[in-house]
């Protein structure tokens, strides 16, 4: 019993590291890691990992290791923001693979990528027609940037010369059934408002799953008992 529980303490020790250290990375997705933050995850997940497997290894030094990692994944992306000649070299460049409907074989090469890859990757950004891509960049993350040509590009309300009304942005007020009074008070109610708001829709709060709100006060509320109409034939 006294072996699982310090089994236990060590899981949750090396993930509160694991976390914090990757907190303090930034806000990034996997697909977003540099080949050196890449690096440097996959050592802090081994070494917690073999914390956890062999308790022979003291706690002590795998947290001061893990600990030293993440201080030297900040030091890299600190560096890296601050001399950009770091950066250009810790990273991949972006790549064109795709220019006025033309495949550029030796950057494809150079990228590491087929032809048939190429193609996926064009149609999972809506293009079926080569012909129709001014420019695509292979970026540093793996993404693929496409530019259309202006022929091809969607009509928008800019390029007809019309003026548009502002975006409706909704915020949910009520979540299953409880009122959200911070993201109220965040909105500009005071706390009289507030009050009267519950005052007012107190009573219903209960049937609603969902109640949105914009910024003229008007609400859209979805109610609990919402069931499929059938609309969507499986």
């Amino acid at each position: 019993m006294e072996e699982l529980g310090s089994i236990a303490f060590t899981v949750v020790a090396t993930l509160a590291v694991l976390v914090a250290v990757w907190l303090a990375a930034g806000k990034r997705q996997m697909a977003d890691l540099t080949p050196v933050d890449f690096a440097l995850s996959i050592t802090a997940g081994t070494v917690a990992g073999a914390s956890i497997a062999d308790p022979d290894i003291g706690l002590g030094h795998v947290l001061v290791a893990l600990a030293m990692l993440g201080v030297l994944q900040i030091a890299v992306s600190w560096i890296s923001i601050k001399f950009r000649g770091v950066y250009t070299r810790l990273n991949y460049a972006p790549t064109v693979v795709v220019e006025d409907g033309q495949i550029i074989k030796a950057n494809l090469r150079g990228a590491r990528l087929t032809a048939e890859m190429l193609l996926q990757l064009l149609r999972e950004k809506d293009v079926f027609d080569i012909t129709e891509v001014e420019l695509a960049i292979l970026e540093p993350t793996g993404r693929l940037s496409v530019l259309k040509k202006a022929e091809h590009l969607p009509v928008t309300a800019s390029r007809l010369g019309q003026k548009v009304t502002p975006n409706r942005v909704l915020v949910p007020v009520v979540l299953e059934g409880e009122l959200q009074e911070e993201t109220l008070a965040k909105m500009g109610f005071s706390a009289d408002q507030i009050e009267e708001f519950r005052g007012r829709y107190g009573a219903r709060l209960g049937d609603v799953f969902v109640a949105l709100m914009d910024r003229e006060g008007q609400l859209h509320v979805i109610r609990e008992d919402v069931a499929e109409n059938g609309s969507f034939l499986h």
